[in-house]
């Protein structure tokens, strides 16, 4: 049996170190996915957690870190001006009709915003965007309510999304759920397109990565 790789997946993760109040690139990490014994990091046993009980919230989150998913950034726009959150828990639940739906942390200003305009717009991320990822984040200088510096369109329906994204969708709330420590809002498609970008932006263990298949 050959001993190349199963799949030809390459991965990189970019580390950015943060020196005082300049952002650094760090080094680049690649490696080739060798299959189920490829992974660099260290793997658990098969295991329960919490004694088999609901898990509380640590464990939860733990297990989420390895829920790898796409990042996007999830705009509004206020009185104020522009509005924009990082978030990882989007999902398209309908097809036809076409309908999202992402989860906002409850009592945070960004949800606050979006529940109280009715509107939301999601740009799923490239590659292109990892920094933009943490300004959105709160992990980087933050973009101010102008999107000052920032790539980005206007829908017709004057919702800001990201020039460089993958993917982007504008919508209209049609139904919210107040569910645990987060809104989940489901948003009827009113318009979508593509941006410029060309690979995805991955968010897996606590780090971005980037994924080109051979």
């Amino acid at each position: 049996m050959s001993n190349r790789p199963i799949a030809g997946i390459l991965l990189m993760e970019r580390f950015v170190v943060i020196e005082g109040s300049a952002i650094v690139p760090g080094e680049y990490h690649a490696r080739i996915s060798m299959g189920p014994s490829g992974s660099g990091r260290e793997r658990h046993g098969f295991e329960v957690v919490d004694g088999g009980q609901p898990p509380g919230a640590d464990a939860m989150r733990a297990l989420r870190r390895l829920h790898a998913a796409s990042v996007t950034v999830v705009t509004t726009v206020t009185g104020q001006g522009f509005r924009g959150v990082t978030v990882n828990a989007f999902s398209i639940v309908s097809l036809a009709p076409p309908r999202v739906l992402v989860c906002l942390g409850r009592g945070s200003e960004a949800c606050d915003a979006v529940v109280k305009t009715g509107r939301y717009a999601v740009s799923v991320l490239s590659d292109r965007q990892e920094f933009l990822a943490d300004r959105f984040a709160g992990r980087a200088p933050l973009v101010d309510s102008q999107f000052t510096g920032v790539k980005y369109r206007l829908t017709v329906q004057g919702m800001p999304v990201l020039e460089e994204c993958l993917v982007w969708f504008d919508c209209k709330i049609v139904a919210s759920q107040d569910w645990g420590d987060h809104y989940v809002l489901f948003g009827e498609v009113i318009e979508a397109g593509y941006g410029t970008g060309g690979d995805p932006l991955l968010y897996f263990d606590g780090a971005y990565h980037f994924l080109a298949i051979d």
